[in-house]
């Protein structure tokens, strides 16, 4: 639909209508915005007449949820109010649930109003509710008339609730991010992320995965925020929800953007601008316009891009939210600045001050920091009351413990009298032992010098997978080196050719993509260059010493290392891996050479396990490996969890010693886990193990935050 109407544009330019191209653009990219709006504004109608004819409170109670959900990005103001009739009607039936979802909507009209101090209380106040099981109590349960699918009504009160406080932490995390306060706004993502996935709604999922992107990219975190808004893209077409799938590609063309891809981006820009016409989304709409007017601007054609931002206006206008008027006023006054016009850029330049000064000004922001110190000092509080009933019950338990102490120590002195009697007989039998002590002594030696020599097979057997991976890291970049290379060649044989037939401005064309492409094989050969000292930093010989080492940067990479070197030797080979990794893990002191062979081997053997069980050809499995981390008091924990066959359970107890193996002759040593048991046990740690035969094992590393 975009295509034939630039086309059109195209062909009225050229037939001497300048002067009212920038309406003409204007009429055609509103055309369809404005019949979706009416089809959306049509049906809100229908659901408002539906609630106010209903003398069911139930019903009024699930079509006002959808109304004030549906008008969150379409009117704030009709959000808050629709929402409010939410909780009302919810108190009196007292469904704490669509309390909790109704202050979270409230919440979110007051963030899009630009009540950020208002709108942080009001989140908070949902989450109180939420977070209390007892709101598990009365839930409603099933299809209503009416109803919105993001509610989830069809999960069990228990999934519900936890997909109510995923949304409820995407929302602060909005607000943090809006806040500009990234880091804060990533944990309350995070936390979402966690909770959408223990409830099983994918729509609720794809929504953070999407803000998800866009805190990675004001985070400069590029390689992250490109696979969130992938897991977005997909999430969303899995769930058929495509209310913000305009939000969902307006922030894929960012992402390539930030990559330098300007026509990929382009293209997604324009592709947001029809989903946005689709689902009626104002966001969408005045964003996508907004990037595509900054395009054209560089691009020299400043009428195209001030239709852009004229349709930006109008859409940002008909939702009256302060946020994104200041974005339309800031591109219109860099516009008229930019083209000599002071009296229009003074007067959009005092409008975006007003906004300023009533959006986040220093009252609002000092209240902001007022309600934020206050939720940290109730949370600390809570912490602190939960630690002084842990302390109290340690000390019953020690008094308990003493009194046991003493009745035991009772038992001993009456055991004591005997052992005196079986001393004599001990050592006796001492004799004995001593004797037979350096033939033991001698076996011992023997084995050792075997175990020698298997461990230094393992190390290398290790090396030869590092190998595997390094090489397909590297091969990536050096791609890219070498075809921009090749197409360098080329167009400078085609500028030559140009320069002998005095085509001086083509010939300066080509050397500008020549230049272009130069630094396309500089920024690749850098990566390569950084993927090189990573991987010599990590794999050189270890000198035992322990190093502030970030844990999750750590894990990830010996993940990908080892699924390369695997996919290497066997190329039919194919599995899902994903990561869940916990940000306030950070630094932990370690010999990161040491448990990077110990994720390795852990990774590997995940690996061969969902290998072995893909070969029997189940209908629907699928292999996955999952590593996570996760910070526990003084403890971090590194989970390494697979879907493969398990540990049949009268092994399991073997598993850690030396030589023991379950592959078949040939396969294994019977090292890699003894070898994992030991280097945890260097490091103060424990290995933990979970397994179910037939459906998977999941191995924990503990490691101390401080040793």
């Amino acid at each position: 639909m975009m295509k034939k109407h630039f086309a059109l544009l195209a062909f009225l330019c050229s037939s001497f209508m300048k002067k009212k191209f920038i309406l003409i653009v204007l009429l055609l990219t509103s055309g369809g915005f404005i019949y979706a709006q009416q089809f959306h504004i049509d049906s809100l109608q229908n659901l408002i007449r539906a609630a106010n004819a209903t003398q069911n409170d139930t019903e009024k109670v699930v079509r006002f949820s959808t109304i004030g959900r549906i008008y969150s990005e379409l009117n704030p103001d009709s959000s808050f109010h629709y929402s409010e009739q939410a909780l009302r009607l919810a108190r009196q039936l007292r469904l704490d649930l669509d309390q909790g979802n109704a202050l979270r909507e409230m919440g979110y009209a007051l963030l899009n109003k630009g009540n950020y101090p208002q709108a942080l209380q009001t989140l908070l106040s949902a989450m109180v509710i939420l977070q209390d099981r007892k709101s598990e109590q009365n839930v409603l349960e099933g299809r209503f008339a009416g109803d919105d699918e993001i509610m989830f009504r069809s999960a069990s009160p228990h999934e519900q609730r936890l997909s109510e406080i995923a949304f409820a932490y995407q929302n602060l995390g909005i607000l943090y991010a809006n806040s500009n306060n990234y880091v804060k706004s990533l944990q309350y993502y995070l936390l979402g992320l966690q909770n959408a996935k223990l409830s099983r709604n994918i729509i609720v999922e794809s929504i953070l995965y999407l803000t998800i992107n866009r805190v990675y990219l004001n985070l400069k975190k590029y390689d992250s925020a490109f696979a969130a808004i992938q897991m977005a893209y997909d999430k969303t077409m899995q769930s058929g929800y495509k209310r913000y799938l305009g939000s969902v590609l307006l922030n894929t063309g960012r992402t390539y953007a930030v990559m330098g891809d300007t026509a990929t981006a382009n293209e997604y820009y324009r592709k947001c601008l029809m989903a946005s016409e689709e689902q009626g989304y104002y966001r969408g709409l005045v964003a996508a316009s907004l990037l595509l007017a900054d395009y054209f601007t560089e691009s020299g054609r400043k009428d195209t891009a001030f239709a852009y931002i004229s349709n930006a206006l109008s859409a940002s206008q008909k939702m009256n939210s302060p946020d994104l008027s200041l974005r339309v006023y800031t591109a219109l006054s860099r516009y008229y600045r930019n083209n000599g016009n002071n009296d229009s850029t003074v007067k959009y330049q005092a409008l975006i001050i007003k906004i300023n000064d009533s959006l986040f000004n220093a009252k609002q922001a000092q209240q902001f920091q007022n309600i934020d110190f206050d939720q940290q000092q109730r949370k600390q509080e809570i912490e602190a009351a939960e630690k002084e009933y842990r302390n109290r019950l340690n000390i019953y338990i020690l008094i308990t413990g003493l009194g046991i102490l003493a009745v035991v120590a009772a038992g001993l002195w009456k055991r004591n009298i005997f052992k005196q009697k079986a001393y004599t007989l001990l050592e006796k039998q001492k004799q004995e032992i001593d004797s037979q002590k350096s033939t033991v002594e001698r076996a011992l030696g023997e084995l050792k010098a075997a175990q020698f020599q298997l461990i230094q097979s393992e190390k290398m057997a290790s090396l030869g997978e590092l190998t595997a991976g390094i090489a397909h890291e590297i091969q990536n970049p050096l791609n890219f080196v070498n075809n921009f290379s090749e197409v360098n060649r080329e167009l400078l044989v085609e500028m030559k050719d140009e320069l002998n037939q005095g085509n001086i401005e083509d010939a300066k064309a080509i050397a500008n993509n020549v230049i272009h492409n130069q630094e396309k094989i500089n920024h690749h050969g850098k990566r390569a260059d950084a993927i090189v000292k990573g991987m010599l930093e990590h794999s050189r010989t270890s000198s035992g010493q322990k190093e502030s080492t970030d844990i999750n940067a750590l894990c990830d990479e010996y993940l990908r290392l080892a699924y390369h070197g695997l996919r290497a030797k066997d190329k039919s080979f194919n599995a899902k891996f994903d990561t869940d990794f916990d940000p306030s893990v950070g630094k932990v002191s370690i010999v990161p050479q040491e448990i990077g062979r110990v994720i390795l081997n852990l990774v590997n053997n995940a690996l061969y396990a969902v290998n072995e069980k893909q070969k029997q050809n189940l209908n629907g499995y699928e292999p996955i490996v999952v590593v996570s981390t996760n910070h526990q008091d003084e403890k971090v924990e590194i989970s390494v969890k697979d879907n493969g066959n398990g540990i049949p359970q009268k092994v399991v107890d073997k598993i850690f010693q030396p030589f023991f193996t379950t592959k078949p002759s040939g396969q294994g040593t019977g090292l890699g886990l003894s070898l994992v048991y030991d280097i945890v046990k260097a490091h103060g740690g424990e290995v933990k193990v979970e397994t179910s035969e037939g459906m998977g094992s999941e191995f924990v590393i503990q490691l101390p935050v401080q040793s």
